[in-house]
């Protein structure tokens, strides 16, 4: 396999027929043909159609073929011109249309260098380069688990990834080889280990490539027998494309597959015709989503399948457990830390601190204070019951504003139960955004991205208010003001989004707003 560089660096793999197969172990001595498969790709008819416009009605979706659990979309590119940006236009319509499915999907890109322990070892690599030659060391912990010489050092990188997937670890590295004809000034072959065993030579593949885990099983494309094709969980499917760009360098390496969560997308080509292919496991997409953006935040409702609610009939241990993985994946890395309360920040050179002073039960009060001075004084409500919470939720500085955010409490008794009932408010620099604003009650602030953000309840309705611009959500709950075991179900802080619960019309949904 070699490299052309016309325009670009791009690396291409031939592939002729289609078929599917099971992996088996290898045979030298194959009795067995590959069972063929209709080709997913139709054959060019009439003349190309790489220099026109579609017209109108003839615009169509992709074509859809199912690889097993995969599902591979195909849409035909048009006016392909050499570029370094990723836009283009297909006989579907524009990338920009295209890349709007799924969104959430590609939210977060695969990362190929963050591999967990394995057995309490940490996995890990080492490149280096000797007499010219490129050298690749992988140790588990202080073993040394392989060494591969990957050829001569080049612009192009030689190391693509390190993963472990349950009890195995693997690693696809690129041979680098430079070549003696001028346009094609270096070779590459991809090549995938598992183990530290090579599946190239196991499986008798020419070469291994774009490996990544979808849904914690592994995936990668294959040459074999001049034909390309992908390897999921350990099936073999042909694909029944000429070419698929990989390895490409520099601007280049825009078309080179992208993996996500659940899916990879990539460019490939057949005879004259030229595509771009989605291929994920996209029925875990199937399930409702809706998009509440709005005040400059990105905001997304994921239906929650089991009902999950802080109520004795719907609670869950795990509150988003009935989820497919992909959306608390999206973005893990924000949700890391939760956003750590300052106790008593500075305002105009002094101590800004919010307590609750308790005279009678019946008659608590939530003090706000400047070192000793108090500038607020709030009464808290009914707090007989041991179980109501604590009504002060803590104090906040920005620019010229001290904010204090506390509940109103109050109970109700069935026999011997006592039910908690609670209404927040904000205090702004002294002046509640209940009146201020016409809420009937405010909730939940935070600094997010370094801007005041709270949630609001108005004319029976639930919204969010983020740097003094408002964005209704449409629900009729949002769980909050929860203690004891419901309390996950309350609002979680981080410092660029919130994640929290809501209903609307007794369906219940997990949500997630941030910049």
């Amino acid at each position: 396999m070699k490299t052309k560089k016309p325009y670009i660096y791009a690396v291409l793999i031939t592939v002729l027929l289609s078929a599917c197969a099971p992996i088996q172990d290898p045979d030298p001595t194959p009795t067995q043909a590959l069972l063929p498969t209709a080709l997913p790709i139709t054959e060019p008819t009439g003349d190309s159609p790489t220099t026109t416009d579609p017209m109108p009605g003839e615009v169509s979706g992709p074509e859809v073929v199912q690889l097993g659990d995969l599902t591979m979309e195909v849409y035909e590119r048009i006016k392909i011109r050499p570029t370094d940006s990723y836009d283009f236009v297909t006989t579907f319509g524009p990338s920009s249309e295209i890349l709007k499915t799924r969104r959430p999907l590609r939210d977060v890109m695969h990362r190929p260098f963050s591999p967990p322990p394995l057995n309490g070892q940490q996995l890990k690599t080492v490149r280096q380069e000797i007499d010219g030659e490129v050298i690749i060391t992988v140790s588990l912990g202080d073993e040394e688990v392989l060494s591969v010489n990957v050829g001569v050092g080049t612009p192009l990188n030689n190391l693509y990834g390190l993963w472990v997937i349950s009890e195995d670890w693997y690693v696809e590295v690129a041979h680098t080889t430079l070549a003696t004809v001028p346009d094609t000034p270096i070779d590459i072959r991809g090549e995938v280990f598992k183990n530290g065993i090579s599946l190239n030579e196991q499986y008798g593949y020419e070469e291994t490539f774009g490996f990544q885990p979808l849904d914690d099983k592994p995936f990668f494309f294959f040459l074999k027998d001049s034909e390309i094709g992908i390897n999921y969980a350990g099936e073999d499917s042909m694909l029944g494309f000429d070419h698929i760009s990989h390895y490409a360098c520099c601007s280049a390496g825009i078309f080179n597959p992208r993996a996500y969560l659940n899916m990879v997308t990539f460019f490939a080509s057949k005879g004259l015709r030229n595509y771009y292919i989605e291929l994920g496991l996209f029925s875990d997409f199937n399930l409702e989503m809706l998009d509440l953006s709005g005040a400059g935040l990105t905001i997304e409702a994921f239906e929650l399948q089991d009902g999950s609610w802080p109520d004795e009939e719907h609670i869950q241990s795990r509150p988003t457990g009935s989820l497919p993985g992909w959306v608390m994946k999206r973005h893990e890395t924000e949700r890391k830390d939760l956003v750590q309360y300052q106790a008593a920040p500075l305002f105009q050179g002094k101590f800004l601190t919010a307590a609750t002073n308790i005279d009678t039960l019946t008659d608590a009060k939530v003090e706000v204070r400047l070192d000793d001075e108090i500038i607020l004084s709030v009464p808290a409500g009914d707090l007989t019951h041991p179980a109501v919470m604590d009504p002060g939720f803590g104090v906040w500085v920005h620019g010229e504003h001290w904010y204090m955010e506390m509940a109103h409490s109050a109970y109700e008794t069935d026999g011997n139960i006592f039910r908690g009932i609670s209404l927040g408010e904000i205090f702004r620099s002294g002046e509640s955004l209940n009146q201020l604003y016409g809420y009937e009650e405010t909730f939940g602030f935070q600094l997010l991205a370094g801007k005041p953000f709270y949630f609001f309840k108005k004319d029976g309705g639930f919204g969010l208010n983020y740097a003094e611009e408002e964005v209704m959500l449409g629900f009729d709950e949002v769980a909050h003001h929860y203690c004891c075991g419901f309390g996950v179900y309350n609002p979680a802080h981080y410092e660029d989004m919130v994640a929290f619960f809501a209903s609307k019309d007794g369906v219940r949904y997990y949500v997630e707003a941030g910049v």
